[in-house]
């Protein structure tokens, strides 16, 4: 079944000729984590509705990207979005930028975001991210207690197709290895200097591993530990069971909605449906 994405793979093409945009090489991005740090650097989850904006944004390096959707059981694809490494230079921030938008009457679409970047490491581990054919675990619950739905990785734009891999597999190199080899080659151009400063406690992490608040430091891995342990915690809990059990009312009632509206034959009025079967399962929504 065909994507529901708005922008073609032709159209994105055009985006990045546009842009001027080629991976960034490991020589580059080390050059900016000695030059810049991680001042003003983000993951940055963009919905399609903003990928044009992000390649129009004066100042931002975009180092590698790929795009991403849901796919769902029966192949069909949904939520388009973007991933991408990037980071503001000569001064700029993503404040600046988003107040120029909120005084030209404009924002960005409320699912793209900027997560900010914790450490080196932590922008490793958002590279190795965008190689990976596969997004979101399955696996993984939603804020809402739902499991979540997979994500799968396409027009991966990074430095070498020798990076692309896949989760699951078997394969010579595994997201680990993938990792490990986006680090080391980063590595190779970064100072003796600047690793003496900000690299510390672990040869296959770049940043100082006892005191980091991201996933792989010390700290980071002790926080995550435990508020995955709250969480399910929670979710065993008489409230924890009204919310799940909440929320898949949502899920029933919305699918229910969507096979009401997509049996009805290309060319029907839809004004000629049941708008009071229709009106009733938008409030069960609410």
């Amino acid at each position: 079944m065909a994507s529901t994405s708005k922008i073609n793979d032709r159209e994105y093409s055009e985006i990045l000729k546009n842009a001027n945009f080629t991976p960034s090489s490991y020589q580059e991005i080390a050059e900016s984590l000695m030059e810049n740090g991680i001042q003003q650097m983000y993951h940055a989850l963009v919905n399609e509705a903003d990928i044009l904006t992000l390649f129009s944004i004066p100042n931002l390096k975009i180092f590698w990207v790929c795009r991403c959707h849901h796919v769902a059981d029966d192949k069909s694809t949904a939520h388009e979005h973007l991933h991408a490494l990037v980071q503001y230079q000569n001064k700029k921030t993503h404040r600046a930028f988003k107040d120029r938008l909120k005084r030209a009457g404009q924002l960005l679409h409320p699912k793209t975001t900027f997560k900010k970047i914790l450490c080196p490491d932590h922008a490793v581990g958002v590279l190795r991210y965008i190689t990976c054919r596969d997004g979101q675990r399955a696996t993984r619950r939603d804020g809402d207690g739902l499991m979540g739905s997979p994500h799968t990785h396409y027009r991966r734009s990074v430095f070498g197709r020798h990076l692309l891999h896949r989760r699951n597999e078997k394969q010579i190199l595994g997201c680990k290895d993938i990792r490990v080899a986006i680090m080391t080659q980063i590595s190779k151009h970064l100072s003796k200097e600047w690793e003496t400063k900000y690299v510390s406690g672990h040869y296959l992490y770049l940043h100082h591993h006892k005191t980091c608040l991201c996933d792989f430091g010390k700290i980071g891995k002790a926080k995550k530990k435990a508020a995955n342990e709250k969480r399910r915690e929670f979710y065993k809990t008489e409230r924890g069971e009204m919310v799940k059990n909440r929320y898949k009312e949502i899920a029933k009632t919305r699918d229910t909605l969507i096979e009401t509206l997509m049996a009805h034959k290309p060319g029907t009025n839809l004004a000629e449906m049941e708008k009071e079967t229709i009106l009733k399962l938008l409030r069960r929504m609410k």
